[in-house]
């Protein structure tokens, strides 16, 4: 699911007000925040906030597809890890939309296994080597849980990058599922081929390590796209008709769709406060609910507000 950027370094700014941002070296401004906002339609906000089942992980794919089907399926993962499923909100098989939960079953403690996966021009990969589809299965649902459950898309990334270093804790659910292994506690390999990208592998300590069982459930929230549009509108998006915005906002507004609109800190009153409604900081505390969608004039946008310093 798409995110707004929050933060971006090494930008600089036009003067308080402008319309549009002026973005360059040289400018008196080191801090400033740009909103801009994008038409959507529901088939690009379904998308925008929903992830294919086909694309994920093959354990996520596995699990979820046996929910759907109407199973009880768990994943085993270390306490430590990134949980499955944390890439969207929402989860798209057809034309049918999902969203999941994976309430805790049990907990286990057991040995871990501090893993370094290294690639790069300067690294070296000689050795025992095994493709990541050639590990057992036993092991590449450890590694999935590692590296935070990457889809078919991120794993391709790790071809494309000149140099990758990842860490975590390599674990399994009991003492069978460990004597199973082939990478813990004796690897038998030196090297691991990750989308095309070769990695030295290293266990590099032993640590407790506390192994969580996790039921899959999914329950349908749309059958349309029009349908998750709507949810994703009520859940995260603001209706600034309703805010009866005075003409200094609806002036701002209407330049954030047009070109951008920027200003420097400390920003006008009319623009912390849009930032509120916003979900930003501006003047104020932030908002409790993130808002990435924004309706004006009976359309509705995807927000991007900015922070930037230099």
């Amino acid at each position: 699911m798409r995110r707004r950027a929050l933060l971006s370094l090494g930008l600089t700014a036009a003067t308080a007000g402008c319309l549009g941002p002026a973005f360059g070296f040289g400018s008196d401004c080191p801090r400033g925040t740009d909103l801009r906002l994008r038409p959507t339609t529901d088939a690009d906000t379904a998308d925008g906030a929903s992830d294919p089942v086909d694309g994920l992980s093959p354990p996520e794919r596995d699990a979820i597809t046996a929910a759907i089907d109407g199973g009880e399926p768990t994943m085993w993962l270390p306490e430590s890890s990134s949980g499955p499923f944390s890439s969207s909100s929402f989860f798209a098989d057809g034309e049918t939309y999902y969203a999941v939960e994976t309430p805790l079953v049990t907990t286990v403690d057991r040995p871990g296994y501090g893993v370094k996966l290294d690639a790069g021009p300067d690294v070296d990969t000689s050795g025992r080597t095994v493709a990541f589809d050639d590990l057992r299965e036993i092991d590449r649902l450890a590694l999935f849980a590692l590296l935070g459950y990457p889809n078919s898309r991120e794993m391709q990334r790790f071809e494309r990058a000149r140099a990758i270093s990842m860490g975590g804790t390599l674990a399994y659910p009991d003492d069978e599922a460990e004597a199973r292994s082939e990478l813990a506690p004796e690897p038998a390999y030196d090297v691991i081929r990750i989308g095309g990208q070769d990695f030295r592998f290293q266990l590099v300590e032993t640590r407790d390590a506390v192994v969580e069982t996790r039921r899959v459930e999914v329950e349908t929230v749309a059958d349309s796209a029009s349908e998750l549009a709507s949810l994703v509108y009520d859940r995260y998006g603001v209706d600034l008709d309703e805010r009866d915005l005075p003409a200094e906002q609806r002036d701002i507004v209407e330049a954030a769709i047009e070109d951008g609109y920027d200003e420097c800190a400390p920003y006008s009153d009319a623009y912390a406060e849009l930032q509120t409604m916003l979900g930003g900081t501006g003047q104020s505390e932030p908002r409790e609910r993130r808002i990435d969608y924004a309706n004006y004039e009976n359309g509705w946008y995807f927000v991007q507000l900015s922070e930037y310093v230099v």
